[in-house]
């Protein structure tokens, strides 16, 4: 399937009580089959090839694939979605996902299931990579998804760094995603990678766009005034960069992590550009918790889309551990920054 952006999905989707039959299954023995002989040539540790072994005896498809970072969780994932072609199948990055349902919410609200109904038309398999609750939003969005792929019977691929139950952990909201975790238990392989190296520190990434970035220390990050710069509209707001130029585009750290942007700014440059330079970055040691969440959120976008990461900072990127706030994803932000040369 090719993966169109939301403005050119369908207006509506029948939902699954309107199908006057149901398609049959995505998933067969055919597809763990494939899955086992595309990963046979792998270099795998031995906690990877059990979770080979996992996704393969799932009965349904639907497999949770989580455990720590630079695990080859989406490698895995990725190897097991290409299983189910010639199925119409979608990857998406939950941060993108988000992004298109938010769109089609603001343009036009209906309930998150007829959204993501639409969203999903023609979808046989989804993978839905870093699957993670942070807050009430996202856990209202993800509770349609798993509600909307079961009743349409679209098997759910989805990668985290979380255990099932440790979704959502913040002790005040637990409670609310506790059905949707109990479902996630049930119906899913919920497959553990297991302990072993970090593959992006050990060069898994290496020749990755993102990699090719570096993270240079100077006393001489600072940026060059922002007065000679231009202003882009990204995603509708106004985002004052140092430079544009073809494919590549450079800011301040102040500018781009400290200004109130989210996600779908960060997405916009990303879809536009292939290399982003940041100047003037502080001690990630120093940074308040907004800025240094929108900093780590910025690291997942750009790596997600394979894009060129040029840091010029006055401290090394592992700082971040020290700052009073960390992030609760510090630890896939600062594997993925290894990735860089210094």
């Amino acid at each position: 399937m090719t993966d169109r952006a939301a403005d050119e999905l369908p207006e509506r989707v029948q939902p699954a009580d309107e199908l006057s039959e149901r398609v049959r299954p995505a998933f067969t023995p055919a597809v763990a089959a494939r899955f086992v002989a595309d990963t046979d040539d792998l270099d795998l540790d031995p906690a990877q090839r059990d979770a080979v072994q996992a996704i393969a005896a799932a009965s349904t498809g639907n497999v949770y694939l989580w455990g720590g970072v630079g695990r080859g969780k989406s490698m895995l994932a990725e190897r097991y979605l290409a299983a189910f072609r010639p199925e119409p199948v979608l990857r998406l990055h939950l941060n993108e996902l988000f992004r298109r349902l938010q769109a089609e919410l603001v343009r036009d609200w209906k309930a998150p299931a007829i959204v993501l109904r639409r969203l999903l038309h023609g979808v046989r398999v989804l993978l839905v990579d870093e699957f993670h609750v942070h807050d009430v939003a996202d856990a209202v969005y993800l509770d349609a998804l798993l509600n909307v792929t079961a009743d349409d019977g679209i098997p759910l691929i989805a990668t985290s760094n979380y255990a099932p139950a440790d979704l959502l952990p913040d002790p005040r909201l637990h409670d609310r995603f506790l059905p949707a975790i109990a479902r996630i238990e049930s119906s899913f392989a919920v497959v553990p990678i297991g302990d072993g190296p970090d593959h992006r520190t050990a060069g898994a990434d290496a020749h990755t766009r993102f990699a090719s970035g570096i993270w240079h220390v100077s006393p001489a990050a600072d940026a060059p005034p922002a007065d000679a710069g231009v202003v882009l509209r990204a995603d509708g707001i106004p985002l004052p960069a140092l430079s544009a130029e073809g494919a590549q585009v450079t800011f301040d750290f102040a500018r781009l992590c400290e200004a109130p942007l989210g996600v779908r700014q960060y997405q916009w440059l990303a879809d536009r550009y292939s290399e982003l330079t940041l100047r003037s970055v502080p001690d990630l040691a120093t940074v308040r918790r907004e800025p240094l969440m929108r900093f780590t959120t910025l690291v997942d976008v750009l790596y997600d889309h394979d894009v060129r990461f040029v840091v010029h900072a006055h401290a090394p990127f592992d700082t971040l551990r020290q700052a009073a706030n960390v992030p609760l994803d510090a630890d896939r932000a600062l594997s993925r920054l290894r990735a860089l040369g210094g």
